[in-house]
């Protein structure tokens, strides 16, 4: 079953000429092979109407837990890099999750520096259900500091979709 929405399409300036990247959201998306990177959404309740997210510091900044199954695990499936990235995450990779949306590169024609799946590319965003406490270093955002920080990660209007609707 899947319940993804086409939220947005834009223009991609980091794909090859004429590609878009599409905002898929739901609450129980069904992703399509290819997937290139897989990414969590850990969440707590920070009061009883605001939730909190966690991010883990990478180069650009902090980040969604994220694992990129195409070029640096060639091989690797979309379900295997989802576990390896639990793993890596919380120690153990036995959590239940549901997609809550996904961004999808629309590469129409690829150019010689594009090295990943065309037509389409996906990058699915996990929802980790229940309660888990990440075992790696990183800190928790809530709505606002997110949107004054991190609104112009490809993942934070699934990230927005999910705080805006879970209430």
């Amino acid at each position: 079953m899947t319940d993804a929405l086409l939220l947005t399409t834009t223009p991609a300036p980091w794909l090859p000429e004429g590609s878009s990247a599409e905002t898929w959201v739901g609450h129980d998306c069904q992703v399509d092979e290819p997937v290139i990177v897989t990414r969590l959404l850990i969440v707590r309740r920070k009061s009883a109407a605001a939730w909190e997210f966690f991010c883990v510091p990478s180069p650009k900044g902090a980040n969604l837990p994220t694992r990129y199954v195409w070029a640096d695990h060639a091989g690797e499936s979309s379900q295997d890099g989802k576990s390896q990235l639990m793993r890596e995450i919380f120690g153990h990779a036995d959590l239940a999750t549901r997609c809550m949306g996904f961004v999808r590169n629309v590469v129409p024609r690829p150019d010689a520096n594009y090295e990943y799946p065309s037509p389409r590319a996906h990058i699915p965003v996990h929802l980790i259900l229940g309660n888990a406490e990440p075992a790696v270093p990183g800190e928790w955002f809530d709505l606002n500091r997110a949107q004054a920080e991190l609104s112009q990660q490809h993942w934070w209007r699934i990230v927005e979709h999910f705080l805006a609707t879970a209430a």
